[in-house]
């Protein structure tokens, strides 16, 4: 429907075409359906153009005037069509009740009131409306025709129902249905007016100047429909070369079998009938010396192949870019097609098979959802299809034109050669919630995750500055269209993942956030040779949100969290570790965190252990080395670090710190090295330290099932031992040995002793090396006992546990013996290093966060336990005389 924009010669065969199909189509259907009424929406257009002809006198047309002085002459085809179909409805009134009523000029609120489809009194409204908001007097007003034209106009509320002068005659309607108006003229359009004001301020709002007053000017003209272009145009950016394949010729092969996919997927739509049209142009991209594509005569041979295979409509770009910069192909296609007023950017490659029919159709359908649900501007986001070839990934994705008008015609920025162009956009509108990964597939024969026929080159750093500054364009245009679109938070969350074990990793999966927040789960399989990696990909490679990616080899946790920073574009990252069980809050959590706090490096969220059920659990508790994991409940802001099973750290920030692979693949130091590494960038660029997020929660397994081993704790020591040489600030020398350091001189005497006894046969340094050994183990178990059981008793009482009685004492006991695995690693980390000059020095875990209690009580331990061995080797020296 529309106005004399719309119903205008140049469009009458269209008109009249899709008009009658779709009539006849539904008729068929209702009557094969069974339906009992059936009612048709007619129009004034049917009455003769001759009973409407100038002159001052007005025109009351009754319903039998259409037969006035046959044979009738309706206006135009769209008058003829109307008509026609009246006729054909009265051949089926013995099989359906029809009724059909001829509407006059209705209008009224959200009706079409701009760009070529309103009718008059809505064209009026607009032009007054925008001579009043440009303030100028006289304003000029736009009248189509000599100004003396006549019509009746029926208010929206009042319907159950360019010509010279056209009326409705009321009286048939009011004799048989007693229906009159009630809506004067007058108040008709006062109501229209005030609601087409606001829309009118909503456009205008957040723009400047100089675009106000040429939207508002272009407010005072009524425009003109061609139906012939109009409707959405799809640009397929296609580049296209003979090069890196076997044969030349298999370019042409696979061309085709992309042409047919083509058109085989967008048959329907570009065939459909009504108000939504369909056009498919191809924009071949060729370089300038290929001689094999471009050797056809007038005619390359790509697009002879495209047109052969039935696409009509193909334009051919020449380039000269270097080999293998696909995304100067696409920013060249782009920029054609966007001077030929395309609608949407398909950016695309010559060897994909697209496997989906309505794809075109399901594009703007999610791009009507995308701005419903964001409340942001038709066309606003990007639209990628689901690659099968690679899960997870946005490749090939469709955009609107609206965006290569924010970007003055650049797809995307030159950064990007012939690699992340495609997740960049996808990127940038995930900011607003705006990206989407529909369920149309494709399949990508070269390229994707595999390589490619050019050397793949990597957009250095476009994560960063590069997308930031897309950002900002973004939303200074969003403030000039009035969009009220709020940018989401963008997270991804990080797991490391070698054991690949469902039952952990489906509940981080379905975790929920907020719609303020957008999230991407990245999973970097660590075990390449995992069974269950298969059963990973099937049950969620196909979600647009998750990432799952598989390492080729075992590289370690620190190697993989690195590689999942670099698969993420987001703001924040948090890592968590593959066998925590995530409290259902905790995106929610997580977000609260950062929005109290933006300026913060990062947050340290509570890693929770079951309740310690055995002797070994709570030893393990005992021993201190899980202090740190619940630090969140313990200190506030400028935390000193946290362990990576539930860390949060901003990733916008081209800090460069990353986890260091010279602590060991299990763990141990690369935690704290990257908190403080995060934190010091910070606080030197004018951001904060990292704080507790004590609701950001997780529970972490007992490893191994609660099961004895000492192993891991001894690991993580040889690795944070290296913390003494990277931060000399947060070290302190002591002036007692430890146990570790204790046992290692037990070991050199005793390795002396073992020589003196093989060549002297004197047994006597070997003896005191064993005693002394036996002496530091005996010390270190006695002090654990004091300091547990009696001096410092009440710091358990928050420990939850079910251990008690005599197997409390042994838990003790056994935390001692954990206690010297750990500095005993510390010791070996040392000597592995060769840092042997770094013995007798400390780290200390609060980096002066705790002031220099931590460090008084550790000297103080060091030293009671010192005397003690001193004091029980004595006692063995006695006892032995």
């Amino acid at each position: 429907m529309g106005g004399m924009g719309t119903i205008h010669a140049e469009n009458d065969f269209i008109i009249y075409s899709e008009n009658h199909t779709m009539t006849t189509n539904l008729l068929s259907a209702a009557v094969e359906a069974g339906v009992q009424r059936f009612f048709y929406a007619s129009s004034a257009c049917v009455y003769p153009e001759s009973l409407q002809g100038p002159g001052n006198t007005d025109v009351s047309l009754r319903e039998s005037d259409v037969w006035f002085n046959p044979p009738p002459r309706p206006q135009g085809l769209y008058g003829l069509e109307k008509l026609n179909t009246e006729l054909l409805l009265a051949q089926y009134s013995g099989q359906i009740d029809v009724r059909i009523a001829r509407f006059h000029n209705v209008y009224g609120p959200r009706g079409a009131w701009y760009n070529g489809r309103e009718k008059v009194p809505a064209a009026f409204l607009r032009k007054a409306l925008a001579g009043k908001f440009l303030g100028t007097a006289p304003s000029q007003f736009e009248i189509w025709g000599d100004g003396t034209q006549r019509r009746s106009f029926l208010y929206i509320e009042d319907c159950p129902v360019g010509v010279a002068a056209r009326n409705s005659n009321n009286d048939f309607v009011r004799r048989e249905l007693n229906w009159v108006p009630h809506i004067s003229l007058e108040e008709g359009m006062r109501r229209t007016g005030e609601w087409m004001e606001d829309e009118m301020l909503k456009l205008l709002q957040g723009s400047d100047p100089n675009e106000r007053r040429s939207l508002l000017q272009k407010f005072q003209r009524s425009q003109v429909v061609d139906l012939r272009s109009s409707g959405h145009t799809f640009a397929i950016l296609l580049p296209i070369t003979s090069r890196g394949s076997a044969s030349p010729g298999d370019c042409l092969d696979d061309l085709r079998e992309f042409a047919a996919s083509l058109q085989k997927t967008t048959w329907r739509d570009r065939h459909s009938l009504g108000g939504d049209r369909y056009n498919v142009r191809v924009y071949l991209a060729v370089d300038h010396d290929d001689n094999f594509l471009l050797g056809a005569g007038t005619d390359n041979r790509a697009a002879a192949t495209l047109r052969d295979e039935g696409m009509k409509n193909v334009q051919t770009v020449i380039c000269n870019f270097p080999r293998g910069h696909v995304c100067d192909l696409w920013r060249a296609l782009a920029r054609r097609a966007w001077e030929d007023k395309c609608d949407y950017y398909v950016l695309m490659g010559d060897d994909v098979v697209l496997m989906d029919e309505g794809w075109m159709r399901d594009t703007v359908a999610e791009f009507n959802h995308m701005a419903e649900r964001e409340h942001v501007p038709y066309g606003f986001g990007c639209v990628a299809f689901t690659d099968v070839t690679f899960p997870g990934m946005p490749t090939f994705p469709i955009i609107h034109r609206s965006h290569l008008d924010m970007f003055d015609g650049e797809v995307v920025p030159d950064i990007f050669v012939n690699q992340d162009g495609d997740p960049y956009l996808y990127q940038l509108y995930r900011r607003w919630g705006c990206s989407a990964m529909f369920a149309s597939r494709i399949s990508n024969k070269v390229g994707g995750s595999d390589q490619a026929r050019y050397q793949k080159q990597h957009a250095v750093d476009w994560t960063f500055s590069t997308l930031d500054d897309a950002t900002t364009k973004v939303e200074d245009w969003l403030k000039k269209q009035g969009s009220q679109a709020e940018r989401k938070l963008t997270l991804d969350v990080v797991i490391p993942c070698y054991r690949v074990q469902l039952k952990f990793l489906e509940p981080m999966l379905q975790l929920k956030s907020n719609s303020t927040c957008s999230v991407m789960f990245i999973i970097i399989v660590d075990n390449p040779s995992s069974p269950s990696i298969a059963e990973l990909e099937r049950k969620f490679a196909h979600r647009p949100d998750v990432r799952i990616r598989v390492n080729e080899n075992n590289m370690g946790a620190s190697a993989s969290r690195n590689r999942g920073m670099k698969e993420s574009a987001a703001e924040w990252i948090h890592f968590l570790d593959d066998d925590v069980s995530p409290h259902p809050n905790l995106l929610i959590e997580a977000e609260k965190c950062i929005r109290e706090h933006p300026r913060a490096a990062g947050f340290i969220g509570n890693a929770q252990f079951p309740s310690a059920d055995s002797i070994f659990t709570a030893a393990v508790h005992l021993a201190g080395v899980t202090y740190f994991w619940d630090i969140a409940t313990k200190m506030e802001e400028d935390m000193p670090w946290g362990v990576t099973a539930n860390l949060i750290a901003r990733r916008n920030i081209k800090d460069g710190v990353e986890y260091d692979l010279q602590f060991p693949k299990t763990g141990g130091g690369e935690d704290i090295d990257f908190c403080r590494k995060k934190r010091n960038f910070s606080i030197d660029h004018g951001g904060e330290g990292f704080r507790a997020a004590p609701n950001v929660v997780v529970t972490h397994p007992w490893w191994n099932n609660g099961r004895r081993s000492y192993w891991r704790f001894y690991m993580w020591s040889k690795g944070d031992g290296g913390l003494v040489k990277l931060y000399p600030e947060y070290t302190y020398r002591d002036a007692a040995p430890n146990s570790g350091e204790m046992l290692l001189l037990a070991s050199v005497f005793s390795i002396i002793g073992g020589f003196q006894a093989l060549i002297g046969g004197s047994w006597i340094i070997l003896a005191l090396s064993v005693e002394f050994a036996c002496a530091v183990i005996v010390s270190n178990v006695m002090h654990d006992a004091y300091r547990h059981l009696f001096r410092d008793s009440t710091r358990t009482k928050t420990m939850e546990t079910t251990v008690s009685g005599i197997r409390w004492v042994i838990a003790v006991l056994e935390s001692s013996l954990i206690r010297m695995g750990s500095e005993g690693g510390r010791v070996m980390g040392l000597l592995e290093r060769g840092e042997v000059l770094l013995l007798g020095k400390r780290f200390d875990w609060f980096t002066g966060r705790a002031g220099s209690g931590p460090q008084r009580e550790e000297r103080k331990n060091s030293a009671q336990r010192f005397g003690l061995v001193i004091l029980v080797m004595a006692l063995f020296l006695a006892f032995s005389q």
